[in-house]
């Protein structure tokens, strides 16, 4: 099943945008533009038409296309799985609720680790084109928490997916919700904004913060990796990260469990 599933991903014509978006990055610069070596911080500097563009920007601008293809295109498959036509036929054969479920996130996470390693060669590609190293804390950043991060949406998705048996309607909650999610990264911040001082919001919005998977966390250990390479990955926050997408990926898979089809 999880070749299955990597296949299906395969077809949908939705998701070749993302290897699509990269190439078309790399062959605008290579044709536009330029990267050049930056010795002040180790790095690399690309230029388009003559103009730098800080690789940090540039890098996270990418990515935030790449999630928002991911989130729209990767559940579709999943949504079309438990429609129940297609989720009898594929019970039928000899594989159980468990495997169907676990080889599905197996399977995505299969994908979006092979379509971020094509994304990370062509960047490397690009880099290499100019006489410059691709810095390798930058791929292994990318490649590491980029599927991380896809995940922690996915499992929000796939779960409202199961709740209401509507693909707008599961993508749309899946993605704000797991959005809302990174304003616990900075509660505090918020709670004295809105001058709820009180220990007891504090409590309850750190206890909300690892019910929901954290996008964010993820996102932010990548950022660490960029500005200070593998030594600057913040330990708790990776901990949080993981813990966060327990509680509704165990929920999804009991409600999977229990589902009529």
């Amino acid at each position: 099943m999880i070749r299955f599933t990597i296949r299906t991903l395969l077809k949908n014509k939705m998701l070749w945008a993302w290897p699509g978006i990269f190439i078309l990055f790399v062959v605008a610069i290579a044709l536009w533009g330029g990267v050049s070596a930056d010795p002040s911080s180790s790095s690399y500097v690309i230029k388009l038409g003559g103009f730098p563009l800080p690789n940090g920007i540039v890098i996270n601008q990418l990515i935030s296309i790449t999630i928002l293809i991911s989130i729209i295109g990767i559940p579709t498959h999943f949504s079309e799985n438990i429609n129940p036509d297609r989720a009898s036929l594929l019970l039928s054969k000899p594989i159980s609720r468990d495997e169907l479920f676990l080889s599905d996130f197996a399977g995505v996470f299969a994908f979006c680790f092979s379509y971020t390693l094509i994304s990370v060669l062509l960047l490397t590609l690009l880099t290499s084109l100019h006489g410059v190293l691709f810095p390798l804390h930058h791929a292994i950043a990318i490649i590491v928490f980029l599927p991380l991060i896809l995940l922690s949406y996915y499992i929000t998705i796939v779960l409202f997916l199961i709740l209401t048996n509507s693909y707008v309607g599961g993508v749309l909650l899946g993605y704000f919700l797991t959005g809302f999610s990174s304003l616990f990264l900075n509660v505090d911040s918020y709670l004295q904004m809105f001058g709820l001082t009180d220990t007891w919001f504090e409590t309850l919005f750190q206890i909300l913060s690892y019910l929901i998977p954290s996008a964010e966390a993820f996102q932010q250990i990548m950022s660490q990796i960029f500005a200070n390479g593998l030594s600057g990955i913040d330990g708790s926050l990776l901990g949080f990260a993981f813990v966060s997408c327990v509680p509704f990926g165990l929920l999804a898979y009991y409600l999977f469990r229990k589902k009529q089809f």
